[in-house]
């Protein structure tokens, strides 16, 4: 498999040169769940001392394995190359400092030098109930913000809120049905939740179409009002539900 053939070559040669205190995998590797249209993420642990040392050759060690058709340079993290191999494999190669090693998802230990890795606590991927609160409003929000476009035939953009307003259902549906790993949102949700479930959201897709976009709301909003429904009782009564239903009925008579 590219992906882990490229993980050997490309940690192999960082390692050559001494310079990372710890390298390790998070994603999709890290968490046993790879396949062939996975990337990887890689952490490199480097001291300030070695740490533009370490910068300068980073696209050089990527090059080990082939040569890359793009990189450039981002900083979610730390310092990141984001690469894309000649066999379309995306690489990303993020650098740290030991004092602010991301503490989230599980990780694969490649190497480490002096242990930093054993108290490693990967945080939650849940969110707060807080959070599904607000966003409950945002999403009544969302609506007011739809019901003006579509009345506009703005459908290009009626069509980008909606899909802000897919993104936040599926906020809902993890926190039902798979609330450890809720952060993750739409990405893998088809692994997650209730098959039922599933076969709606694409059901609703099906009608994210210029013409048929006003019922694809609908239904997303049939589905965001039963989640609601499914919330503990002492969230439900933090919701503002009067907004709320203000603008799902303002939504189902609009035609």
């Amino acid at each position: 498999m590219n992906r882990h053939e490229a993980v050997k070559i490309v940690s192999d040669e960082i390692l050559k040169d001494g310079l990372v205190d710890a390298l390790f995998l998070k994603g999709s590797i890290a968490r046993g769940e790879d396949d062939e249209y996975s990337d990887v993420d890689m952490y490199a642990v480097v001291t300030l001392e070695n740490f533009d040392a370490f910068l300068n050759k980073r696209v050089q060690y990527l090059e080990t394995y082939k040569p890359l058709v793009f990189w450039c340079e981002e900083d979610f993290v730390g310092p990141q190359i984001v690469g894309v191999y000649e066999n379309a494999l995306h690489f990303d190669l993020y650098t740290v400092k030991p004092d602010s090693i991301p503490q989230t998802d599980n990780i694969k230990v490649i190497y480490d030098k002096y242990g930093l890795l054993d108290s490693y606590k990967n945080a939650p991927l849940n969110v707060s109930s807080n959070y599904i609160i607000k966003e409950v409003s945002e999403f009544a929000f969302t609506l007011l913000e739809f019901e003006a476009a579509y009345a506009r035939k703005d459908y290009i953009w009626a069509i980008t809120l909606f899909h802000f307003q897919l993104s936040r259902v599926s906020f809902f549906t993890r926190f039902v049905h798979d609330s450890d790993n809720a952060r993750l949102g739409l990405k893998r949700i088809n692994k997650a939740i209730p098959d039922e479930i599933y076969k709606e959201y694409i059901s609703i897709l099906e009608n994210a179409t210029p013409t048929n976009i006003l019922t694809a709301m609908k239904q997303l909003l049939a589905l965001a009002n039963d989640l609601v429904m499914q919330f503990p009782e002492e969230m439900q009564r933090q919701v503002n539900r009067k907004f709320f239903d203000l603008m799902q009925n303002k939504i189902k008579v609009l035609k």
